[in-house]
């Protein structure tokens, strides 16, 4: 059925994108019972064994002296801020909200795509990302609650500006290292430079570490699922799609975080994130759909 690259990637993409939705009501349930720094570091620490041994037998884990900034800015920014502040914003403001609002990066995502490596959105996909950005702002205008929402909204937008710097300066890194590599080596660094967070959130915690099953099948998740697989499955996706096209499929997280968040969470879902939620499906379908003739052209060259 997928039988092109670009099809494949868009595959990968939104599967990725599915996996983290539920993702943030499983890290939401998991700092319920520890710090959500604590939560971040299990998941890096955990996640960078796994894909380090990965790259390891693979022998992808050469990196060269020029690019070792870019990595570690990489990590820092993709893997310690991004998350870091996603979790904790999820804490505060719930994992419904908390998914919506980070559904917001492909407006930045495409910006920096057009900026930075010159790609060309036609009118009708920036027409149909300003849909899906429309529901995402009904949504934070019509908030379902949560611990301290105001506190999460804030730390979540830093967390999507900040996601949308990582997407953009790892594909980069692509045109040189495999995705496995980018991955591996970027989460290695994010495990580093999270733990003094980490130390901190536990030194001041009464329950650093889970106390039930449910609370390490969380951990699991969030570590191998959400990390390891969709991580490899979102870098490697934008090896075939551009930028603006490929990041409305990050669209499809806040649907899987709503539903699961009050299917799990009983969290409350309110007619403002119904509407919102609508708009972002429309927005997803129609950004994909959008495409430029000279871009229709090239596909039929290379024979996608």
């Amino acid at each position: 059925m997928f039988t092109s690259p670009s099809q494949r990637g868009f595959l990968s993409l939104a599967i990725a994108s599915i996996i983290w939705g539920g993702m943030y009501v499983a890290s939401d349930a998991l700092m319920r019972q520890i710090p959500p720094f604590m939560a971040l570091e299990m998941r890096e620490v955990i996640s960078a064994i796994v894909l380090i041994a990965i790259a390891k037998r693979k022998n992808l884990l050469k990196v060269e002296r020029a690019d070792y900034l870019s990595f570690f800015g990489v990590g820092l920014i993709g893997f310690t801020v991004s998350i870091g502040f996603q979790f904790q914003g999820t804490y505060d403001a719930g994992a419904g909200l908390g998914s919506l609002i980070t559904a917001s990066s492909p407006i930045l995502i495409a910006i920096l795509g057009a900026l930075i490596f010159k790609e060309k959105v036609p009118p009708l996909r920036w027409a149909a990302i300003a849909i899906a950005f429309l529901g995402v702002a009904i949504v934070l205008g019509s908030p379902t609650g949560g611990k301290q929402s105001s506190k999460g909204v804030i730390l979540l937008l830093v967390a999507m500006v900040a996601w949308s710097i990582y997407t953009i300066w790892s594909r980069r890194l692509l045109d040189r290292y495999s995705a496995i590599t980018v991955v591996a080596v970027a989460c290695a660094v994010g495990a580093v430079t999270s733990s003094p967070l980490a130390i901190v959130a536990a030194i001041h915690s009464k329950s650093p570490l889970p106390t039930t099953l449910i609370g390490w099948g969380e951990v699991g998740y969030i570590s191998i699922v959400g990390m390891v697989i969709a991580f490899f499955l979102w870098v490697s996706g934008f090896k075939h799609v551009d930028a603006s096209r490929g990041a409305v499929m990050l669209l499809f997280q806040p649907l899987a975080g709503v539903i699961l968040g009050s299917l799990i969470l009983g969290e409350k879902i309110s007619r403002g994130s119904l509407i919102g939620g609508v708009l972002v499906c429309i927005g997803v379908v129609g950004a994909v759909l959008a495409t430029d003739r000279p871009r229709v052209e090239e596909d039929l060259v290379r024979g996608k």
